[in-house]
C-alpha cells in the first residue's frame, strides 16, 4: 500500500468524530423528509489548500491505480472528507469508483478516452454506433466496457477498509455515476439524437428502452457492493439523497418540457419506480424542473442552484415533499438566519467559500448561531 494512503487512513480512523458524522447524516435525512430541524445541513466548497498535509494525486493517475483513487476519494472528491474533520461541516463520508460519466456508454462500445487531468469522456470518431447495435446489446453483460474495473475498485475498497473498522462503519460506499437514459444515449450517439427524436422516433424509443434496462440491471448488480447504511437513503455528490439512485439529466434541459414529458420522462420514471431516488441537472432548469418532479421522484439535486429561482421551485417541491439538495447560500443569509426563514426544512445547503480558512470561520459561526438559538428557546 502507498505509505501516504496508509497514513491518511490511520489519521481518519483516529480522528473521525463518530457522533458528529452520525448527527450530520441524521440532519440530512430529517430535512429531506421535511421534518422540523434546528438547522439546515451545510457542506462547504473551497479551493484545496496547498499547505494541507495530504495533497490529492493528479486526476490522470487515479484510473489505473486503485490506491490513488481511494486516496483522492477521501482527500478531494465531492468535498474533502479529510478537511471536513477540521472544518466541522455536515459532509457525509462517501466514496465510489470514480470513472466519470461513461460507464453505461462503455457497455455499448462507445470509445472512452482520458486526456491529461480531465475525467474520461466519449470520443466520437470513425464509425457511429447505430441504434440497431444499441438495441441488440445484451443488457446484463457486466464484463464489457469499464464495468470489470469498477467491480475491482469496489472489492479493493472493501478489502482495504476492513482494517479500519470505525472508518468502514461510517463510510457510505455508493453507486458510481450511471448518468440517465437520455444522457447515456447522447454520450453514445452524440447530438444527432435531437433530430432523431423527430425523424427516427421508433428507433430512438427502442434505444432508450435498452439503455434504461441496462442501467437498471447495472445498478442492481452494483448494489451488492454498496453498503446502504441508512434505509431509504443513498448518497451522491457528497450529499444525502432520498431513495436509491440519482438520475443525471443534464442533456434533457436542451429539449422542450413537452418533449421531456413524452420521450424521456417515462424511462426516468421506470428507474425511479424500482429504486426510488431523484434527478440531477446542472444549469438553468427553471422551465424543466417541475416536469422532472415525476411521480416516483423523491428529491432533486442541483448543479448550479444559483442559476435558478429556488423560491418558486421550493414552493412546488415542498407541496410534494420533494427534497432539494445543494442549494447555494450567501454568507449573509447563512449567518443572519435568512436562509432558514425562507426554507425551514426540505433542503440541504452548499456554501462556496473563498478559502479553507473562510469555510472554517463561517461554519464555526453558523453552528454557534444555532447553538445560541437553542439556548434561548430553553
Amino acid at each position: 500500500m502507498l505509505p501516504v494512503l496508509k497514513e491518511l487512513l490511520i489519521y481518519l480512523e483516529d480522528n473521525i468524530n463518530e457522533q458528529r458524522i452520525l448527527n450530520a447524516e441524521k440532519l440530512h435525512c430529517d430535512t429531506l423528509t421535511y421534518k422540523t430541524v434546528e438547522s439546515l445541513p451545510i457542506i462547504t466548497a473551497y479551493p484545496y489548500p496547498k499547505e494541507a498535509e495530504f495533497q490529492p494525486f493528479p486526476h490522470r493517475e487515479i484510473f489505473d491505480n486503485p490506491e490513488k483513487m481511494l486516496f483522492n476519494q477521501f482527500v478531494s472528491s465531492f468535498g474533502s472528507i479529510y478537511l471536513s474533520q477540521k472544518i466541522g461541516d455536515d459532509l457525509p463520508i462517501t466514496i465510489r469508483p470514480d470513472f466519470g460519466c461513461v460507464l453505461v456508454a462503455s457497455i455499448f462500445g462507445a470509445k472512452v478516452e482520458q486526456v491529461e487531468d480531465n475525467p474520461p469522456w466519449i470520443r466520437h470518431s470513425g464509425e457511429k454506433i447505430s441504434y440497431e447495435q444499441i438495441i441488440q446489446t445484451p443488457a446484463g453483460d457486466f464484463n464489457s466496457g469499464l464495468i470489470a474495473k469498477v467491480t475491482d475498485r469496489y472489492k479493493f475498497y472493501n478489502d482495504v477498509l476492513i482494517e479500519y473498522p470505525k472508518l468502514l462503519k461510517l463510510t457510505n460506499i455508493v453507486l458510481p455515476d450511471l448518468q440517465g437514459p437520455f444522457d447515456n444515449l447522447e454520450l453514445i450517439c452524440g447530438s444527432s439524437i435531437f433530430l432523431d427524436m423527430y425523424s427516427h422516433r421508433e428507433l430512438f424509443l427502442k434505444a432508450m428502452e435498452k439503455i434504461t434496462s441496462t442501467q437498471i440491471e447495472l445498478a442492481k448488480y452494483f448494489r451488492r457492493y454498496v453498503n446502504n447504511r441508512i434505509e431509504g437513503f443513498s448518497f451522491q455528490h457528497g450529499f444525502a439523497l432520498k431513495g436509491g439512485i440519482l438520475i443525471r439529466n443534464d442533456t434533457s434541459i436542451m429539449v422542450s418540457p413537452q418533449m421531456y414529458d413524452e420521450l424521456i420522462a417515462p424511462f426516468d420514471e421506470k428507474i425511479l419506480q424500482i429504486f426510488g431516488g431523484g434527478i440531477h441537472s446542472c444549469g438553468n432548469v427553471n422551465n424543466a424542473v417541475k416536469h422532472m418532479f415525476l411521480k416516483s421522484a423523491q428529491c432533486f439535486d442541483f448543479g448550479q442552484s444559483e442559476l435558478n429561482n429556488i423560491e418558486n421551485i421550493y414552493k412546488f417541491a415542498s407541496e410534494k415533499k420533494i427534497g432539494l439538495t445543494r442549494i447555494a447560500c450567501s454568507e449573509q443569509e447563512l449567518l443572519n438566519g435568512g436562509i432558514q426563514k425562507k426554507y425551514p426544512s426540505g433542503i440541504s445547503l452548499i456554501f462556496r467559500a473563498e478559502s479553507f480558512e473562510h469555510a472554517e470561520k463561517i461554519i464555526i459561526e453558523y453552528k454557534q448561531s444555532h447553538i445560541n438559538v437553542i439556548k434561548q428557546k430553553k
